[in-house]
C-alpha cells in the first residue's frame, strides 16, 4: 500500500466493563476452539468498511461522519455463532437492533452521499472474536448477554504488523 493510502473503517469500541466481558468469554472458548482469538483492545463493531482510502480523502470522511444524527446505541449480544465461509466466530444478538442498524445506516448513506464505495451487504451487527475457526458449533445461546453500550463511533486505521493489526482512532464522534 502506498504511503497515502490508509486502511480505514468506522467502529464502536466497547466500554471497558463490556471489554473485561468479552475478554473472559474469549478465555473460555479458546481451549476448545482452535482459531486465531481477536486481541481484548482490538475488539470493535464495524460500522462501515472503506477499505484503503487516499490520505486527502480523510477530511471528506470526517465531513460525512460528522453529519450523522447522534443516538444513543444500547444493544445485547446474547449468542456465538461460528461463520464457515469466513471462518470466524462472532457474538451477534437474536434480536435486531434498531438503533444499531439505523446508525449504520445513516452513516452508510451519508458516505456513499460523499462518493465512498462501500460493500452492498446489509449491515448485521457482529463482533468478531476470532478468524480461522474451522470448527465450533453453529450457534450457542449465551447464558448472559452482555450489554453494549456506546458513547462514540470512531474512524480507525487498520495497520498489519506480524504480531497482529494495530487500530489507531483518527477521529470520534458522540453519540448522545
Amino acid at each position: 500500500m502506498a504511503n497515502n493510502q490508509h486502511r480505514l473503517f468506522f467502529a464502536l469500541w466497547p466500554e471497558m466493563a463490556t471489554r473485561n466481558e468479552l475478554a473472559d468469554l474469549s478465555n473460555r472458548l479458546r481451549p476448545n476452539t482452535p482459531a486465531r482469538w481477536i486481541r481484548p483492545e482490538n475488539l470493535h463493531i464495524t460500522l462501515a468498511f472503506l477499505g484503503d482510502v487516499e490520505k486527502g480523502r480523510i477530511k471528506s470522511l470526517a465531513s460525512a461522519a460528522s453529519e450523522v444524527e447522534p443516538r444513543g446505541v444500547k444493544f445485547k449480544l446474547d449468542r456465538i455463532e461460528h461463520w464457515r465461509k469466513p471462518q470466524v466466530i462472532c457474538l451477534t444478538s437474536a434480536e435486531p437492533s434498531g438503533v444499531l442498524d439505523d446508525l449504520a445506516t445513516d452513516l452508510t448513506s451519508r458516505l456513499r452521499n460523499a462518493g465512498f464505495i462501500l460493500e452492498n451487504r446489509p449491515f448485521r451487527a457482529h463482533l468478531t472474536l476470532a478468524r480461522k475457526a474451522v470448527a465450533h458449533a453453529t450457534e450457542i445461546r449465551l447464558q448472559e448477554n452482555i450489554v453494549w453500550e456506546s458513547r462514540e463511533f470512531a474512524l480507525v486505521e487498520s495497520t498489519h504488523h506480524p504480531e497482529g493489526s494495530l487500530y489507531t482512532t483518527l477521529s470520534s464522534w458522540p453519540l448522545q
